[in-house]
């Protein structure tokens, strides 16, 4: 097992995490940014490199408020922690995470300059990710009423109403651009948006991902044995006869039926049953050859796909299965010994023939019949 496979079991999966643990996350994240902007205030204010880029008596008085937000940030990781245990699913969680991420976001935004860097990159990163991993109308919401605020201090700073970025002071050069201390600060304060967003996003895909592939191998493996279903055997049947046609090769079908199975199931239950279904796909699995596929086709049958064999090679093949099921034996608890056989129906399709997928099955199945019908614990070939 690699580390990531390590951190994803760890971790779980976040897209099943509760509403209150998903809400304590995003602040976890949230409260590492804030203390890198209260690392920052405490900074400007005793560093001599600070000198001329910010308003000594603007930080003075807005890091009040920086505390004050740090703190009811510890406050709400707290209560997310303990809704853990109860009214976890609730997603009151969700609203009350992302509104204050997002309102609280805008005002150090507007300490810092509401068109700058740090802005974009959460405006822009912080909704596709949230509407991955949290409620969508609680992420559209305070996505909506940041952008609302957003603009609405934009426009009061336009019209001198409030001051733009107050704790900034020479935030342009005479030339009009950007001065290289404010560019290095915004990069510090982007950097962490950055880093935290590109993460969660990759985790949470990552591991969407997986339950993806998860799903699609349940929907095509047959829970008890598992061997590929019907569905996905006659799906697997059709794309070989396809290439066996474009490459001008043999294709064998071989149905498996196993004797007395009903009578099995009568006398001995249904768990006896299950473990000979299990033995018969396991040595179906170790008989055929890599190339081959084997799926259950329903109750006790199975089928197998045989691509690129001529009949005598299938027929070959098709009698090492039969004498393989044969010599299985299943020990009972009671001491019995539950000795194994199969019927087997076999067709082919030649480069020559014009037969299509339904023939094929059809043909083997009218031949199981006829083997079934002689004897069993014999293969028949469709003529």
């Amino acid at each position: 097992m690699n580390l990531c496979d390590k951190v994803f079991r760890q971790i779980g999966n976040p897209l099943e995490w509760s509403s209150a643990k998903k809400a304590n996350l995003l602040l976890w994240i949230y409260l590492v940014q804030q203390s890198i902007y209260q690392v920052w205030i405490e900074m400007a204010m005793r560093l001599p490199e600070f000198a001329g880029m910010i308003d000594l008596q603007q930080v003075a008085h807005h890091r009040v408020y920086f505390n004050s937000l740090l703190m009811l940030s510890a406050g709400l990781i707290l209560l997310t922690r303990l809704a853990q245990t109860r009214n976890r699913q609730s997603v009151f969680y969700e609203y009350l995470a992302t509104l204050y991420f997002g309102v609280s976001h805008v005002y150090y935004a507007y300490c810092v300059g509401l068109m700058s860097l740090p802005v974009g990159v959460v405006l822009a990163g912080a909704p596709v990710v949230g509407f991955i991993f949290f409620d969508r109308l609680a992420v559209a919401s305070a996505f909506v009423i940041s952008l609302v605020l957003v603009i609405g201090l934009s426009l009061a700073s336009f019209m001198d109403v409030l001051p733009y970025a107050p704790l900034a002071q020479n935030l342009y050069q005479g030339d009009g651009r950007l001065s290289m201390g404010w560019q290095l600060t915004y990069m510090v304060f982007a950097s962490p948006h950055l880093v935290f967003i590109f993460a969660l996003a990759y985790y949470v895909l990552q591991r969407w991902r997986i339950r993806e592939q998860e799903a699609m191998h349940l929907s095509r493996t047959d829970s008890l044995t598992g061997l590929v279903n019907r569905r996905h055997i006659l799906s697997l049947l059709e794309q070989e006869k396809a290439a066996c046609e474009k490459r001008e090769m043999p294709l064998c079908l071989v149905m498996v039926d196993l004797d007395h199975f009903k009578s099995i199931n009568d006398r001995w239950g249904h768990d006896v049953g299950d473990q000979v279904l299990i033995m018969a796909a396991m040595a179906l699995k170790n008989t055929v050859r890599q190339l081959d596929h084997v799926g259950r086709y329903g109750g006790e049958e199975f089928l197998v796909i045989l691509p690129g064999l001529e009949a005598e090679q299938a027929r070959c093949l098709a009698e090492r299965i039969r004498t393989t099921i044969a010599a299985l034996v299943l020990e009972l608890p009671d001491g019995e010994s539950l000795s194994l056989s199969a019927s087997l129906g076999m067709s082919c399709y030649t480069v020559s023939q014009i037969v299509t997928v339904d023939d094929l099955v059809k043909q083997a199945d009218v031949a199981l019949y006829k083997a079934k019908g002689t004897g069993r614990d014999r293969l028949v070939v469709a003529p």
